[in-house]
């Protein structure tokens, strides 16, 4: 194989917007020498390769263009760990997962790739530990406090974990660091452009902002002891649905079904406990919907292992493209509790008419 490192390193350096001066200084080379390297003139002297890679923060292997199989391992190993909890949905025992991503990270240390999903695992463990202080849950805690360091992303599930383990104080400290919704990156881009990319920035700006205010009215009703066993807790979220369907033309929801169903299944529970054994079967139908939907979405991710494209036909939509809005996954549990409470009749019902039999195999 050809080595490139030349072109690495003005990749490089421009990605950091560095000038061959910046670089030249920081290794007490000239700048004709960056020049010389970066036209593949001549290669850098051995000694400097690991500064080079120390000043651009990245590995040896990376500098030299290595770092296809390390991919391609931690590829397998974060895959293995996200079909284990999906095809165990019901009853997930990650011990076998915790094993395998620990001794992952003893290969391929402090790879946030990896610490991610065994902080999800630590998660389901600690949940059902009834141990204090909960080992599964302070290791989990540890976890998202490094993630959260470089990826935003990690915050809500930290703030999460710390709620679990009654650390309230630390969670609302936490969170007061956070930008408001005004100053989040999504509403401040979409402020800013017009044209296309304008049209890109506000369908991003939408679907995160739809997300957040369902997640937040379904988790409110749901709080409620007023609203989550009455028809008005019914009304509400049916009117955050029906926005959903109006953003979305009500079709090509991608990776956005697990709110809808999610959405569906909190109606099908209020009407549960409402004694609305009919609205709730309706319900829980159009969650089984997206749910199956959904469903095929994870798994084509997959097989992938890429991000999968999201094309929406909605004029608000059309052009927002990818989003790193966290979702959701539906789990078949969800539909057994509601199930649960119905009463033999309904069950019986349930059990003779061919429209349920999916629900009732999940």
């Amino acid at each position: 194989m050809q080595v490139k490192i030349g072109n690495k390193i003005k990749e490089l350096r421009k990605r950091d917007g560095r000038k061959q001066e910046d670089l030249a200084n920081a290794l007490g080379v000239t700048c004709q020498a960056v020049s010389r390297w970066e036209s593949d003139s001549c290669y850098p002297d051995m000694s400097l390769i690991p500064s080079i890679a120390n000043y651009f923060h990245i590995t040896i292997d990376t500098l030299f263009g290595y770092n296809n199989d390390r991919d391609d391992k931690i590829k397998e190993y974060v895959t293995a760990a996200d079909r284990f909890m999906i095809e165990n949905g019901d009853d997930p025992d990650p011990d076998e997962v915790i094993k395998m991503l620990k001794k992952a990270l003893e290969e391929f240390p402090a790879e946030a790739r990896l610490q991610r999903p065994l902080a999800h695992a630590l998660v389901i463990k600690g949940s059902a530990c009834p141990e204090k202080p909960n080992p599964y849950l302070e290791e989990a805690a540890t976890l998202f406090e490094e993630l959260s360091k470089t990826n935003n992303n990690a915050i809500n599930p930290l703030l999460n974990v710390y709620s679990m383990m009654g650390e309230y104080d630390k969670a609302e400290a936490r969170a007061k660091e956070q930008p408001l919704i005004r100053q989040s990156s999504e509403v401040l881009l979409a402020s800013i452009f017009n044209g296309k990319k304008g049209e890109q920035y506000s369908g991003k700006a939408i679907l995160a902002l739809l997300h957040e205010l369902g997640y937040t009215i379904e988790k409110a009703v749901s709080g409620s002891n007023e609203l989550n066993s009455s028809i008005e807790g019914i009304r509400i979220l049916s009117t955050v649905i029906d926005l959903y369907k109006k953003i979305f033309g009500g079709k090509d929801y991608g990776k956005y079904h697990s709110n809808m169903c999610m959405l569906n299944l909190s109606c099908a529970k209020i009407a549960s406990n409402c004694k609305e054994y009919e609205k709730s079967l309706k319900y829980l139908l159009t969650a089984y919907e997206h749910y199956l939907k959904h469903s095929e979405i994870l798994d084509e991710g997959l097989k992938t292992m890429k991000p999968l494209d999201e094309k929406y036909t909605s004029p608000l939509l059309s052009e927002a493209g990818f989003t790193s809005v966290p979702i959701v996954v539906c789990r078949p549990e969800f539909f057994k509790s509601i199930i649960g409470q119905f009463p033999k009749k309904i069950k019986s019902r349930m059990s003779k008419d061919q429209k349920y039999d999916g629900l009732l195999t999940l």
